[in-house]
């Protein structure tokens, strides 16, 4: 469909789901009075709208997506610093990118093997109907991509030892067994992080890049790369959340209608 008819679909979207049957409302707004207690309530209402309407844009592109030639996909997938991993793969290092649910994450993921040359591997959580996994998998690899269910993700490390790859990884979910997470202060809340994507860079020395994905305009988006460190093993894995989780959370700061607060990210307590 084109993109005009793809975001009035969009805009009716937005008042059934919101206006009409308040989809996640209360999820959202308990999210942001946590995390903006400052803000007045206009302010978290004025949030709250424009986190909608991005989020029925970003539902509506990623299926867009899957039929997009890669020529429209980086026309309106900006790359700020599309030399920064390749850099890591010259120095003959295999790094790993770390990001969160900002932006169009989705368009970033299926772009990101135009900046190296090297294999991308995408670590995402699988979806339970197989079916449609299979079907999702198969359409995000038409960009020479590779994905692994996190699950299998030592697997892949393991596949991937003799050779280079960079390795991407959308690390804000909620951990499924808070006891294991790294628990860390995060948008004026005590939030558990998932111990991945810092296991991983510090057990295989791997430097561990930041991917921060923005919103230039509707159906527009930049991603950007810095680093968080080329030298992992000079810190705790705990440390390295703590790391990712400060740039995660000035990302959001600087832009937070286009962070994810649909998901109940605070559902476990310490």
């Amino acid at each position: 469909m084109p993109f005009w008819f793809l975001y009035g679909l969009s805009d009716c979207t937005y008042f059934l789901l919101y206006k009409v049957f308040g989809y996640r409302k209360k999820i959202v707004r308990q999210n942001l009075n946590n995390a903006f207690p400052n803000k007045t309530a206009e302010e978290r209402t004025e949030i709250e709208k424009k986190f909608y309407r991005h989020l029925f844009d970003i539902l509506l592109e990623g299926i867009k997506g899957f039929t997009l030639s890669i020529e429209t996909l980086q026309k309106r997938q900006k790359h700020i610093t599309p030399e920064l991993p390749q850099a890591m793969i010259d120095k003959g290092k295999s790094p790993i990118i770390v990001g969160g649910h900002c932006g169009n994450w989705e368009w970033g993921g299926m772009s990101a093997s135009t900046c190296v040359s090297s294999d991308v591997v995408i670590l995402y959580s699988p979806i339970k109907n197989r079916y449609i996994d299979n079907y999702i998998k198969a359409s995000r690899s038409l960009y020479d991509t590779y994905f692994w269910s996190s699950p299998k993700a030592p697997r892949a490390f393991k596949a991937y030892q003799d050779q280079l790859a960079t390795f991407v990884l959308i690390a804000d979910q909620s951990p499924s067994n808070p006891k294991r997470a790294h628990w860390i202060p995060f948008l004026n809340q005590d939030t558990p992080f998932l111990k991945g994507p810092a296991s991983y860079a510090y057990n295989n020395n791997m430097p561990l890049l930041y991917i921060d994905f923005q919103r230039i305009k509707r159906g527009y988006y930049s991603m950007s790369v810095s680093v968080i460190t080329e030298r992992p093993q000079d810190y705790t894995p705990e440390e390295l959340t703590a790391m990712y989780a400060q740039k995660l959370e000035a990302a959001i700061l600087k832009n937070p209608e286009i962070w994810l607060w649909s998901h109940r990210r605070w559902k476990h307590r310490r």
